[in-house]
């Protein structure tokens, strides 16, 4: 996958993919949790949203697709670790990096 990281006034991300795709949503959920041994916290799914939330290694991530935007994990910066959660987030994001969904 083509993850790319980006920040905005709120937030750090790891964009992994361009489209909004249900399957791919959950593929990779299926992967953060195998790979990764979340803790899935809360899922909330909308029409065209879903936030689903979950901590890896002390650090709270959001898994979040969106329809025009696509699918991401993100870290509040409002959280207290910040850097922390960023180092979790590269981790991730790293391993997407060479992940093939099959």
């Amino acid at each position: 996958m083509d993850v790319r990281y980006w920040e905005d006034e709120r937030s750090f991300h790891a964009e992994l993919a361009r489209v909004s795709d249900g399957l791919l949503f959950r593929m990779i959920a299926n992967e953060l949790s195998k790979t990764f041994k979340v803790n899935w916290k809360g899922k909330i799914d909308g029409l065209d949203q879903r936030y689903w939330d979950f901590e890896y290694e002390g650090s709270e991530l959001t898994l979040h697709l969106e329809h025009y935007l696509g699918i991401s994990i993100y870290a509040d910066k409002s959280k207290r670790d910040i850097d922390q959660a960023k180092e979790a987030l590269a981790q991730i994001g790293d391993h997407f990096k060479t992940w093939t969904p099959n």
